[in-house]
């Protein structure tokens, strides 16, 4: 049985890695912020309290393990604290990966590295418009995993909005969160626009497991990733008011920033294998008990 680190394990994904890996057969070592937070229900063989701010807490990782999955981020605007722990956080963490020998790392990026790309198609070369101190974080510590490609495999994986049975910051988890409301309104852009920026969590926790055991794994990549056949966007919408019985008005206004969707090419030559963003939004709302 092969030891398997999984920072972040309390997040919804990282318990949806954690899950996945025990199923494989795999012994999990999850990291949480405080030692307070109790084992009980959390899918993980033990616990590790790691702050990414400090990087004296990083001792506590020990070991031998078969890899490394990094989920733990901050989701803070704030740019101080996105510099300590996305950035920061992430240069303490390949310190320790040095110390130890971990021979390969998956690590959650997301699709905010980008910024807002004026591209119809997002694909693993566009170029980056950095737009949010958090997107600039995220890539910077992709940049500080892609100096060690001489010691180290490793893949950053781009995600978007990950849909699951506890998802609610991104735009369509609001909208959704809304619709069960029953608020007066919803104001949503872009109906016609070809949408495939979703990702179920099972979907990410089964590519980073084929990561963690593929024999070929580059000296790192960057990837993003989407769900398969995209769909309008109002299609989607409706989907959402059927499944909450919503009643209130949804209102098309003018976008903030052009629409893009996502080409997970990349993704798919490293054995990525999408399902369409139906299947995500059907799953979705089974999570949601919808």
């Amino acid at each position: 049985m092969s030891r398997v680190l999984v920072t972040g394990i309390n997040s919804p994904l990282g318990q949806a890695v954690g899950r996945k890996l025990q199923a494989e057969g795999h012994s999990v070592v999850g990291t949480v912020r405080s030692s307070k937070i109790a084992m009980q229900g959390l899918p993980a063989n033990d616990l590790v309290a790691l702050d990414l701010e400090d990087k004296y807490s990083f001792t506590n990782i020990v070991g031998n393990f078969h890899g490394l999955v990094h989920i733990a981020s901050s989701n803070t605007q704030d740019t101080e604290e996105s510099l300590l722990s996305i950035a920061l956080g992430t240069l303490y963490l390949r310190n320790r990966i040095n110390q130890l020998g971990i021979p390969r790392l998956i690590h959650l990026s997301s699709m905010s590295v980008y910024g807002t790309p004026s591209a119809e198609i997002v694909d693993e070369n566009t170029c980056f418009q950095h737009s949010t101190t958090w997107g600039a974080t995220k890539w910077a510590a992709e940049r500080i995993i892609d100096n060690e490609r001489s010691s180290l495999e490793a893949v950053s994986i781009r995600s978007p909005a990950i849909a699951g049975p506890h998802a609610n910051r991104h735009f369509l988890a609001k909208i959704l969160i809304g619709m069960k409301k029953r608020i007066e309104s919803i104001s949503v852009s872009n109906p016609e626009h070809l949408f495939n920026n979703i990702i179920h969590e099972n979907v990410i926790a089964d590519f980073i497991h084929l990561l963690l055991e593929s024999d070929s794994l580059p000296k790192y990549r960057a990837v993003p990733i989407g769900s398969s056949d995209p769909m309008p966007l109002h299609q989607i919408i409706d989907l959402l008011a059927k499944a909450t019985d919503y009643q209130g008005q949804v209102k098309w206004v003018e976008p903030k920033t052009p629409p893009f969707r996502i080409d997970s090419t990349g993704a798919i030559e490293l054995g990525y294998k999408p399902i369409t963003t139906l299947e995500t939004i059907n799953r979705w709302m089974h999570d949601a008990n919808l």
